[in-house]
């Protein structure tokens, strides 16, 4: 035990030394550009009494005079252990430099766009003065960090990849506002067009805007493609791909398409009140719903392209039919209140059939997505799907146990407090008994599910292995050039396929290429069940011929 614990304790001073470096040069970094910034505003000003106090000068003049003298000595001391970092080093590093790198871009993009729509915004006294210098002080370090994240000396080692990620994801929620931001002003225009030009609000806005929507495209652009992030598979950027890229701009789109659908329904409304409603509402439902629908299609279509692997495609369908489902049980909630508030006599009319429209817009919609997405009536693989079927099952379990304890509370409260009861029961607990009603369906079919898959499971694994190997295994004919045999060891090493290589004269398949074309093949023998040919061509495409 004496022997050891000097071991130890070198072992701990070793991993916190970098840690404790990296996070002041940090928090040094962040006083540089705030003192920079505050420095150039007063600049900006002349040093103008009345514009820059004297406390806002001492500070500029601290922060950037004693701030970027100890982060540019730390930083040389920093660069010394990167010469030849340890993998515990090189992550920290990489931690560092991504969040330097995301608040500096975050700070300076919004600034600089936002200085650019305020000089053609409505304001005659626009004061550009501390949004340039925000833009150039921010964006200092942010070029400066970058240089460092891209150099190859000091390039992390650890998590390389995690900067440029990062930065894509933020450039493209930045761009998902700007277009709604843009669609929002554009269809105020188009309907209330008798303040377009001489009006106080109308382009200014929509130019304002515009500016924003191309700076943010070009900033995502840039990441995307000029950074190959479109190119990267590494867990973080799929795990952002399938939450950012799918699912939030699904869960918006739905969400706004039922929303809307409850505008249009049959309902207790007068035309002018309905087309007020439109007026009033219309321009951001419709920015959403668009903005989102375009994100959403654009990722969707990113998952056939053959650079994501065949896991990563089913975790986003099963990542968007979750999101489906959830849709659909606040859907099925919603409608059981609105019954039960249309039984209660107090509750108007017009509450229960907003209520009602409401709720059958998320449950249309969030049927129909489920279905499309989920295909029940359609096998999926059984290991995703099984966690699917635990975590949802989990999920709506938690939910029906709260709304079972509101429910329980709502009816003592009414029983026990006569002075602050509702006019009926039924009124007092219908929200938390339709909650129940749904998450309680949807915890009953997604425990029938695992429990059907868990006992044919339990089945398949119960029988010998004779009877295994006896099963008539699926015939899977590749015709491929010679030199690329080596990427078909993955569909070989699969007990179902009976796997027959034919080469073909050509050159061996590029790398994208063999991904696309092992990509292309997964799919097909995910949707088909027969015996099939499958020629590859030298651009990654594939031509399948079902055999007999």
């Amino acid at each position: 035990m004496a022997t050891n614990a000097p071991v130890l304790n070198a072992q701990s001073s070793s991993m916190l030394r970098p840690v404790i470096l990296h996070s002041l040069l940090f928090v040094l970094l962040m006083v540089t550009a705030t003192g920079l910034s505050a420095l150039f505003t007063a600049v900006f000003h002349g040093f103008n009494a009345q514009q820059v106090s004297t406390d806002q000068l001492a500070m500029a003049l601290t922060f950037a005079l004693v701030g970027i003298p100890l982060a540019w000595l730390l930083w040389r001391s920093v660069r010394k252990r990167l010469a030849r970092p340890t993998a515990f080093d090189s992550a920290i590093w990489s931690l560092q430099a991504s969040a330097v790198y995301l608040v500096t871009l975050a700070a300076s993009s919004c600034a600089l766009l936002g200085l650019l729509a305020g000089f053609v915004s409505s304001s005659p006294n626009y004061a550009w003065q501390s949004t340039l210098a925000v833009a150039l002080g921010w964006g200092a370090v942010c070029l400066w960090q970058h240089r460092q994240i891209a150099s190859a000396r000091t390039a992390p080692r650890q998590f390389a990849q995690l900067a440029a990620t990062v930065g894509n994801y933020f450039s493209l929620v930045l761009f998902a506002l700007s277009l709604v931001a843009t669609l929002k002003a554009s269809l105020e225009i188009l309907i209330r067009p008798e303040g377009t030009l001489a009006g106080p609000t109308g382009m200014p806005n929509l130019l304002a805007a515009l500016i924003w929507l191309a700076g943010s495209l070009g900033l995502w652009v840039w990441h995307w493609k000029l950074r190959r992030v479109q190119q990267m598979a590494d867990l973080l950027n799929n795990i952002l791909l399938v939450v950012l890229g799918l699912a939030a701009p699904a869960l918006a789109f739905l969400l706004m398409i039922a929303e809307l659908f409850s505008w249009v329904w049959p309902q207790a409304w007068t035309a002018q009140e309905r087309a007020g409603l439109f007026h009033e509402g219309g321009p951001n439902l419709l920015a959403i719903l668009i903005a989102s629908a375009v994100v959403w299609i654009y990722h969707q279509s990113q998952l056939h392209t053959g650079l994501r692997s065949r896991a990563v495609i089913s975790a986003a369908r099963l990542a968007l039919s979750a999101v489906s489902l959830a849709v659909l049980a606040t859907g099925l909630g919603m409608v059981v209140n609105a019954l039960f508030a249309a039984i209660g006599s107090t509750v108007s009319v017009s509450y229960s059939a907003d209520l009602l429209g409401h709720g059958l817009g998320l449950l249309g919609f969030g049927t129909a997505a489920w279905l499309w997405h989920f295909k029940p009536w359609k096998p999926s693989p059984a290991e995703s799907r099984s966690a699917y079927l635990v975590l949802f099952f989990g999920a709506s379990s938690l939910v029906a146990l709260i709304s079972l304890l509101v429910f329980g509370y709502r009816i003592f409260e009414f029983y026990l407090e006569p002075e602050s009861r509702l006019d009926s029961l039924l009124n007092t607990v219908r929200a938390p008994l339709g909650w129940l009603v749904a998450t309680a369906a949807v915890a009953s079919y997604h425990f029938a599910l695992w429990r059907t898959d868990k006992d044919a499971k339990a089945g398949s694994s119960g029988k010998s292995t004779t009877t295994r190997d006896a099963v008539t295994r699926r015939a899977v004919v590749i015709v491929a050039p010679a030199a690329s045999e080596p990427m078909a060891a993955q569909l070989k090493a699969r007990r179902e396929l009976s796997l027959i290589w034919i080469a073909s004269a050509g050159s061996a398949l590029d790398d994208r290429a063999e991904v696309s074309v092992l990509a292309r093949i997964d799919e097909y023998l995910a949707c088909e069940s027969g015996p099939v040919l499958a020629i590859a061509n030298e651009d990654g495409t594939v031509q399948f011929t079902e055999l007999a």
